[in-house]
Parts: C-alpha cells; sequence; structure tokens
C-alpha cells in the first residue's frame, strides 16, 4: 500500500538520489525534481516503480508555478515536500575575489528555491503534512572560502522556522543539516573516491554518514508520528560539530 506521493528537489543525484530510492523502498511514490538532464536520464533509464520525474530549475518562479498547477490536475494532493536540490560544493575563491554571479547562483537555488517550492507547492499538501529542507552543518561551521554555501544553508535554517510558524498547524516543517554523507556511489558520470578509513574513524560515531541515515529521519519527520515537532533543525553528523579539535602541535603547522 502506497504511503503517499512526496516531491523531493535534487532528486537525481548525490542525496537526493539516495533519498529518492529509500522513499521508494519505502512504498513512497515520488515526484523527482532535478536540473541535472543526464543524471535524470540515468534514473529513468532505471524504470523505477512509483517514480516520476520533471527536469526543473527550482530557482525558476515560473516554471515552479507551471509544474504546481500540473501536479494539482494530474496528481491531487502530496503528502510531503524534501528540499533537497542545492549547488553542493562549498568552495569558491577567496572573499575578495567571489564572483557576485556565483554568489547570486548559489542563494537563489539554495535559498530562494525552497521558498519558491514552498510558495507554490504548499497549498498541494494535505493538512497534517510536512515539509523537509536540507540544511547543512556549514550553517554553524566554516572552513575557509565558503561564504556562500553557508550563507544560503544559514539562511535556510531561519526560514525553516518562519515557515513553520506562517504555515502551522495545518503544514509541519523542519530541518535536516548533514555533515559528511557519503555520496561517492550516487553520482551518475562521475567517478568520485569513497571515503578512507581515516576520515571514518575521525566521527565520534565511528563512520562517515550514508544517504540512508538522513533519508530515514526524514521519513520521520514527514510522518504522523512526528506530529509534535515543527520548526526544528536535526543535525545529522555522526558527532562531528561536538567534537573538540584542536591541532596537537601548532607550531608544526
Amino acid at each position: 500500500m502506497s504511503q503517499g506521493k512526496i516531491l523531493i528537489t535534487g532528486a537525481a543525484r548525490g542525496l537526493g538520489l539516495g533519498m529518492t530510492r529509500y522513499f521508494l523502498q519505502h512504498d513512497y511514490q515520488v515526484l523527482g525534481l532535478d536540473i541535472d538532464k543526464y543524471a535524470l536520464t540515468e534514473l529513468d533509464e532505471a524504470q523505477l516503480p512509483g517514480l516520476q520525474l520533471v527536469h526543473l530549475d527550482v530557482a525558476d518562479e515560473q516554471s515552479v508555478q507551471t509544474l504546481s498547477r500540473l501536479i494539482e490536475r494530474q496528481f491531487g494532493r502530496l503528502t510531503g515536500i524534501v528540499n533537497n536540490a542545492a549547488i553542493s560544493l562549498p568552495y569558491h575563491e577567496s572573499i575578495q575575489q567571489l564572483s557576485l554571479v556565483h554568489w547570486q547562483r548559489v542563494l537563489a537555488v539554495n535559498l530562494t528555491g525552497p521558498m519558491l517550492i514552498c510558495k507554490h507547492m504548499a497549498n498541494l499538501l494535505r493538512p497534517g503534512s510536512a515539509i523537509v529542507n536540507i540544511g547543512s552543518t556549514r550553517a554553524h561551521q566554516s572552513e575557509p572560502d565558503s561564504e556562500a554555501y553557508a550563507a544560503a544553508k544559514g539562511g535556510l535554517i531561519a526560514l525553516t522556522h518562519a515557515l513553520a510558524v506562517s504555515l502551522g498547524p495545518e503544514i509541519r516543517v523542519n530541518a535536516i543539516s548533514p555533515g559528511w554523507i557519503d555520496v561517492s556511489a550516487l553520482q551518475p558520470g562521475k567517478n568520485e573516491p569513497p571515503p578512507s578509513p581515516a576520515d571514518h574513524r575521525q566521527h565520534p560515531a565511528g563512520r562517515v554518514g550514508e544517504a540512508e541515515d538522513v533519508a530515514a529521519l526524514a521519513r520521520f519527520l514527514l510522518s504522523a508520528e512526528a506530529g509534535f515537532i515543527t520548526g526544528q533543525e536535526f543535525i545529522v553528523d555522526g558527532g562531528m560539530s561536538k567534537r573538540m579539535i584542536y591541532l596537537d602541535n601548532p607550531a608544526a603547522e
């Protein structure tokens, strides 16, 4: 029996692909959106039961609005939304060299995109449904030269609690902020190396995260069992954000 129909943005590669597969395996119907035509074709050729795919730029309001009308006519109500689409590479040039075009595009996809999806899709959700925004631990911690990504993800966490207040009580809105999630096997057309043993060992949980770790929490947050949870951020990082890290010998650096 179907658990309902959910919309996942950025569904064709990386974490989004992992979550798409997870929800399909748990008897959800998935409407997957992505801007990557190659990844969409690869996923479409897999012919996964319960999956429908749409090519979409989440930062294009007209396209989002058009899709909303199409969903309403063809599918009716949704039971959940996962805002996952993002320009996921956090690094760019130094702040002195940061391109305004890059800054604006990252904010457009990573922050404006979820807002547009909620603006035009929230009315398709059944009362009691939920939205999950995929943030990042980089909303709270940074490495050099990651201003655009950090700012967008920080904004998404604030957008989450604002939406929870505005859309409640009919719709709940929460955020999941992953740390290091291994998506090396979920990148069509790319050959990325998996994490090393040292990468796993540095995590208090003993391993790097997997897409299923995020997907399982998203599934819970979309369910009626999470009916008293809204406006919250959940960190999924294997304990890394709680680990105090100092160089053993700073003078050696």
